[in-house]
């Protein structure tokens, strides 16, 4: 069955997360929540959900670092994933993709995983994910992502894309540097989320920006139509060449 997660539940989503920060950064000593009440609601409902869970290791985007830097983080990735399903073993959960270059996973688990997922000193943060779409063969019609995008990564085989990212955010000369801080914490839950959805499709990362809701990328058409249903994107925009005048 295909999920489908409205805008305002991921808006939703990450003023949960910018809360959650806030409080934590507020009340010096009170343990943050990791698991979301809309995951805690689906596990009820349905007995297990799907999620994406963010991993405490240092990271950086590939394309910023050299061939043994790469190399040295993914065996990083592939060890903290390891000690993290030793942290569950014998509990209800599912392997659903181990990420090579993200410090993350993504599980289908039960109720048993929750408090796991809420105290492990491995985990930085969960998301509900969403299955895989499989079956796509028509270009959709939306405003979100302009068809002719769609036609020039069929013709050409990528394209170079601005995607936003739904999130709250302000000019950060408006705020504290406590509020700038977690909207910058914001801006990266949703960026790991796009590319957590993005794992299994062409696609590199160009430019990761952290003062404002945005990711450029050189995408292929099975990346461009995860963009096009991912929760977490607001709009695609064509993009240019990094030298070209603007």
């Amino acid at each position: 069955m295909l999920v489908k997660f409205s805008g305002r539940y991921w808006l939703r989503l990450i003023y949960s997360v910018a809360l959650v920060l806030l409080s934590a950064t507020l009340a010096a000593g009170q343990p943050e929540s990791r698991v979301p009440s809309a995951v805690i609601d689906q596990v009820a409902a349905e007995g297990s959900a799907l999620v994406l869970v963010g991993l405490k290791i240092p990271w950086q985007t590939e394309s910023s670092l050299s061939e043994a830097q790469v190399r040295i983080q993914r065996e990083a990735i592939a060890a903290i994933q390891k000690d993290f399903l030793a942290e569950i073993d014998g509990k209800s959960f599912k392997v659903v993709r181990r990420y090579a270059n993200i410090p993350g996973i993504a599980l289908e688990v039960g109720a048993d995983v929750l408090a796991e997922l809420a105290r492990s000193p491995n985990v930085t943060n969960v998301l509900l994910d969403r299955p895989a779409v499989v079956g796509e063969v028509e270009f959709p019609s939306t405003e979100k992502v302009p068809q002719q995008l769609f036609k020039t990564a069929a013709s050409k085989g990528t394209v170079l894309v601005l995607a936003g990212l739904k999130t709250p955010w302000r000019r950060e000369d408006q705020l504290s540097e406590e509020l700038i801080a977690l909207q910058r914490k914001a801006i990266l839950t949703a960026q790991s989320y796009v590319l957590a959805e993005l794992n299994g499709t062409q696609f590199n990362v160009l430019r990761l920006y952290r003062t404002i809701p945005g990711i450029a990328l050189r995408v292929d058409l099975d990346a461009l139509r995860v963009l096009q249903d991912s929760p977490a994107v607001t709009n695609v925009l064509a993009d240019r060449p990094a030298g070209v005048t603007r």
